[in-house]
């Protein structure tokens, strides 16, 4: 036929600029009787388009309509892309097969191989009804292929490989399947709850793939109220049942997360006491039960919330067991990794002090509003100088608090770079707390702060394998110093960055700790800092003979340091390096790079 012979001739471009020729010199009749002689929904299709491109009320956003016949051809399209990815999955050396070195076993790259089907499911999604309702080839919906996804890469995996973090599904992808899957439920006639039972054993028929919880919770979120009501109802008659026991018990679970969903919008006179089973799994779970309580203002029943809450909390950051209030700063107890556990914690101890002065337990109350400025400010000096001195506590929880928060600031500013040389004993006792007891006590004040750090630093040792923490000490004091005297432009650049290395300590602290040093440090603290690297740097320069694999590129960056800060040192060390270790040429080849002779 003419056509085919055009399709195979004339590239997609040309055709259009042929079709448009056409409709351009062909009567509105001649038109009518060429569509007329298309099938019915290829007929209204272009007439849809027809219409659409000559009126002038006709948008660049609005998507032209597509023929049933077109969709049908970009659905085979798609699954057979889909099939291409699964089929290169398969093979032994295909793409997904990665070796990072040639002496590292090689791995299934699981991750993109997600990605990959992911971004086939995107383009699937708008047609997924069209293909549903018109039983669009292939029509097996996504259960089947998804299971043989599994058993493909098991069978095309070598016996020792395995997929070890799972195949996790993306949004597209689990939303393509249960969108497939309710539209055959409501084919069926099957409720809401029957749909949530079935996607739960098409779940556990899986053992590699994971769906994405995020697109479940939300699929099912977006149901009518009724549909949502009725899965409700089902889950909590069955909830009991080994089907749903544990995955409703688990507090990382979707199905655990949708339940507690429900129960909050349709059944909130039940939602609180099923939380509060899940206090020990979540601690963060006690707070809206707290907040609960303390509205009714049942102090009693809130305070054994909080008691449980408190031991989850503990539990979960490996915190001391038998903390209270009066005891310890709860931020130095527990280790918060990240800031929104920081903020719930904040929160519990506000609904904790409420429920103190509920109880009319004062100081306990005044503990807890120390507590909540330490969750805040803890590295603000100034911050917790005044709360200690304006909230009344009695003197063993001042002094118990005191000593917390003034532990906690001294282990988060400590440095732990490891750079520290010969013995690695800690040293506990160090300028940092000093400083901090010096502000504190009056007794003490700026004086002995002084006397202090003017004896520690007379008193270290020169030789590097003595130094042992103090290494680190010095270079912290050195960082805050050169800041308090230079305002960031250092005195001795090249030994600043080489050998200071200010980026390693940086500290939350740093500007408060900064603000107090130049307060009460003696007025000639920097020269006596600078004073010991000069004299004694060249004993800190790496030695040539450790050098690895011939590198001497950071033993020449010491040496440009040591030039900087300690000229005469420097000659000295160079002549010794020149009688023992003229033979290392790559050591002057670097020492050269540096503009050292």
């Amino acid at each position: 036929m003419k056509s085919d012979h055009l399709l195979n001739a004339l590239t997609q471009q040309e055709l259009v600029q042929l079709l448009d020729a056409l409709f351009t010199v062909l009567s509105p009749e001649l038109q009518e009787q060429a569509i007329a002689q298309l099938d019915e929904n290829t007929q209204q299709t272009v007439r849809q388009i027809l219409v659409a491109s000559s009126s002038a009320a006709s948008t660049e956003a609005s998507a032209p309509p597509v023929s049933l016949a077109k969709q049908a051809q970009t659905w085979s399209e798609l699954w057979q892309a889909w099939d291409d990815i699964v089929s290169e999955a398969s093979e032994e050396d295909g793409k997904y097969i990665i070796q990072e070195a040639d002496w590292e076993q090689p791995y299934f790259d699981a991750t993109t191989f997600s990605e990959d089907l992911e971004g086939v499911a995107a383009q699937m999604r708008s047609l997924l009804q069209t293909a549903f309702e018109h039983e669009l080839t292939p029509n097996d919906g996504f259960i089947e292929p998804l299971l043989e996804v599994e058993s493909a890469i098991s069978e095309g995996l070598e016996d020792w490989m395995e997929v070890t973090d799972g195949l996790y599904l993306a949004n597209h992808i689990t939303y393509c399947l249960l969108q497939w899957e309710w539209f055959v439920a409501q084919e069926q006639e099957q409720n809401a709850f029957q749909f949530a039972r079935h996607i739960r054993t098409c779940e556990l028929q899986f053992e590699e793939i994971e769906l994405d919880s995020d697109a479940l919770f939300d699929f099912f979120t977006q149901l009518s109220e009724a549909d949502q009501r009725c899965i409700l109802t089902g889950l909590t008659t069955d909830r009991e049942s080994s089907f749903w026991q544990q995955t409703l018990g688990d507090t990382t679970s979707h199905w655990h997360q949708l339940y507690l969903h429900l129960l909050e919008q349709y059944a909130p006179d039940r939602y609180l006491d099923n939380l509060r089973k899940t206090i020990p799994q979540q601690w963060e779970n006690g707070l809206p039960i707290i907040a609960a309580l303390l509205v009714e203002q049942n102090y009693a029943e809130s305070l054994t919330v909080i008691q449980e809450t408190i031991h989850s909390l503990l539990e979960s950051t490996r915190g001391q067991g038998n903390w209270t209030p009066e005891a310890a700063l709860l931020i130095a107890t527990s280790g918060f990794y990240y800031e929104g556990q920081q903020t719930s914690a904040g929160r519990l101890l506000h609904n904790y002090q409420q429920t103190a002065q509920g109880l009319n337990q004062t100081d306990r109350a005044n503990a807890l509003q120390i507590q909540q400025i330490a969750i805040e400010h803890w590295f603000d000096w100034s911050a917790m100088f005044n709360a200690f001195a304006d909230i009344p506590l009695a003197k063993p929880t001042h002094q118990a608090l005191f000593t917390s928060w003034r532990n906690l600031v001294a282990r988060r500013t400590k440095p732990h770079s490891g750079g520290g040389y010969g013995r690695t004993e800690s040293v506990d006792s160090w300028w940092v707390p000093w400083l901090i007891d010096s502000v504190a006590d009056p007794q003490k004040g700026a004086s002995w702060f002084q006397q202090q750090i003017s004896q520690w630093l007379t008193q270290l040792p020169g030789d590097q394998h003595q130094l042992g923490e103090n290494y680190d000490f010095l270079r912290l004091l050195t960082k805050d110093v050169t800041n308090i005297q230079n305002k960031g432009n250092p005195e001795y650049p090249q030994f600043y960055q080489v050998v200071i290395n200010p980026k390693g300590y940086i500290t939350e602290n740093d500007r408060s700790r900064q603000d107090y040093l130049k307060q009460y440090a003696p007025a000639d603290l920097f020269k006596q800092v600078m004073d010991y690297w000069e004299k004694h740097l060249h004993n800190f320069v790496p030695k040539p003979e450790s050098a690895s694999k011939s590198d001497y590129t950071n033993h020449a960056k010491w040496m440009v340091a040591l030039k900087e800060l300690s000229p005469k040192n420097y000659e000295i060390l160079l002549a010794q390096w020149r009688r023992d270790h003229q033979r290392r040429s790559n050591l002057w080849k670097a020492m050269k790079q540096r503009g050292l002779s």
